[in-house]
C-alpha cells in the first residue's frame, strides 16, 4: 500500500505545535487534563491494566458507543485508533483493484488516497461555492457506474461545513444497496452542533458509519474513534485490524467510556463554543467582505472561505503565522484547491485570533 504524503499534517507538523492561535483546528478545541476530570471523573482506576485489549474494543466501550446509534448492539462496533485508522480499514475491505468509488471534491485527502491505495479508481464529485457548496443526492448517484462498489460521504461536511439530512443520506444508502454498492458515511462532525442531524446509521448491510472522539468531543489526543456497521462487515474489520494497530490503548478506551457517560456534559461545552464562534466568525467575515467570500457552515465547527486578491493560499498562511502567530491552513496543502483557507471557530482563541488578523489585513 502506497499513498502521496499527506499534505495537510504536513503543514501543520510545521506551524500547529509552535504558534500562537490555532485558528486551523477543524473540531472543537481540545479539553485540558483538568477539563476533562471536572466533566468526567477522575477516570480509570489505579489497578486498571495496561495491556493488550480485545481487538475490537473493550466490551463496555462498545456497548456505549452502540447505545447511541438506533438498533446498534456491541457487536455492530469496533473501536479503532481515531477514526482515520477507521476509513483505512473500511476502504480496504470494501474496494477491490479496478473498482470505483465515489468521493466529494474538495475532501479530506486519506477518503480519497485510501481508495486509490487499495487499487481503486475515484469518481469525483465537485461541491461548487456559487451553488453553497450543496451535496446532491442526485449528482452522487449519477456518478456511480457498473463498477462502483463505495461512496464516501461526511456530513458535515471536511471542509465546507454543509451537511445532509438524515432521511436523505437513509434513501440514498437503500438506493445504493440495491445496486450493489455501500454507504460510508464519516460523521466525525455530526455532534458539534445542537441542531445535530441524527445520526445516518440504521441496520443496513450496506450502510456502515465512522465516529469518534477527536472533533465533537475535543479528545483528539486519546485516538479513539469507531465503525458501526454490519456484523459480518465488522468482523471482517476487527481481523483486519491486527495488522494495523493491534487493538486500541487501554488508558484510551477507559477514559472513552467515562466520557461517553457524561456525554451531555462534554458536548455542552462543545456546543457553547460553537454557538458562540459561529456568531463571531459570521460578524468578523461581514466586515472583510473586500478580502474573503465566504459560504457560511450549516454544521461542523469550520469555514471554508475564498481569499480574494489572487494571493497563493500558502503564501497568505505563512506570512500571517509568521509575522502574527496565528495559524491558517492553505486550501491549496489541505484540499488540492487553491483559493480557500480553513479556519475553524470553535475555540476560546478565537476573538483575539481575529483581532491579529484585523492588524495583518490592515497593514
Amino acid at each position: 500500500m502506497r499513498m502521496n504524503v499527506f499534505r495537510q499534517e504536513e503543514f501543520f507538523e510545521n506551524y500547529e505545535f509552535h504558534c500562537e492561535y490555532m485558528l486551523a483546528l477543524s473540531g472543537v478545541e481540545p479539553l485540558t487534563y483538568r477539563e476533562l476530570t471536572e466533566l468526567a471523573g477522575p477516570g480509570p482506576e489505579p489497578g486498571h491494566e495496561v495491556g493488550y485489549t480485545p481487538s475490537a474494543g473493550y466490551r463496555e466501550l462498545r456497548e456505549v458507543i452502540a447505545a447511541q446509534y438506533p438498533s446498534a448492539r456491541a457487536e455492530n462496533v469496533l473501536v479503532t485508533v481515531g477514526a482515520i485508522e477507521a476509513l483505512l480499514i473500511l476502504v480496504n475491505l470494501l474496494v477491490e483493484p479496478g473498482d470505483e468509488a465515489v468521493c466529494l471534491w474538495p475532501g479530506y485527502q486519506p477518503l480519497h488516497e485510501y481508495v486509490t491505495a487499495a487499487g481503486g479508481r475515484l469518481r469525483l464529485v465537485p461541491l461548487a461555492a456559487a451553488d453553497g457548496f450543496r451535496i446532491d443526492s442526485g449528482r452522487i448517484l449519477d456518478a456511480v457506474t457498473e463498477r462502483t462498489r463505495l461512496v464516501l460521504i461526511n456530513s458535515p461536511h471536511n471542509p465546507t461545513g454543509q451537511r445532509v439530512p438524515a432521511g436523505e443520506l437513509a434513501e440514498l444508502a437503500a438506493t445504493l444497496g440495491d445496486r450493489g454498492v455501500h454507504l460510508l458515511v464519516d460523521e466525525v462532525f455530526r455532534e458539534m452542533r445542537e441542531d445535530a442531524e441524527p445520526t445516518a446509521w440504521q441496520p443496513n448491510p450496506a450502510l456502515s458509519v465512522v465516529g469518534g472522539l477527536s472533533k465533537a468531543y475535543g479528545l483528539p489526543g486519546l485516538r479513539i474513534g469507531w465503525l458501526v456497521a454490519d456484523e459480518d462487515l465488522v468482523v471482517r474489520a476487527r481481523q483486519y485490524r491486527k495488522y494495523t494497530s493491534l487493538n486500541p490503548g487501554s488508558l484510551d478506551q477507559a477514559w472513552a467510556v467515562a466520557v461517553l457517560r457524561a456525554r451531555d456534559r462534554v458536548l455542552a461545552r462543545t456546543h457553547e463554543l460553537v454557538r458562540r464562534g459561529l456568531r463571531t466568525t459570521l460578524d468578523w467575515f461581514e466586515r472583510w467582505q473586500d478580502r474573503f467570500e465566504l459560504v457560511p457552515p450549516a454544521g461542523g465547527g469550520l469555514v471554508f472561505p475564498r481569499l480574494l486578491g489572487g494571493t497563493p493560499t500558502r503564501e497568505f498562511c505563512v506570512e500571517l503565522v509568521e509575522r502574527t502567530g496565528v495559524l491558517l491552513a492553505p486550501g491549496s496543502d489541505c484540499y488540492d484547491t487553491e483559493g480557500h483557507l480553513r479556519m475553524g471557530f470553535a475555540t476560546s482563541q478565537l476573538e483575539a485570533g481575529l483581532a491579529r488578523i484585523d492588524g495583518f489585513l490592515d497593514r
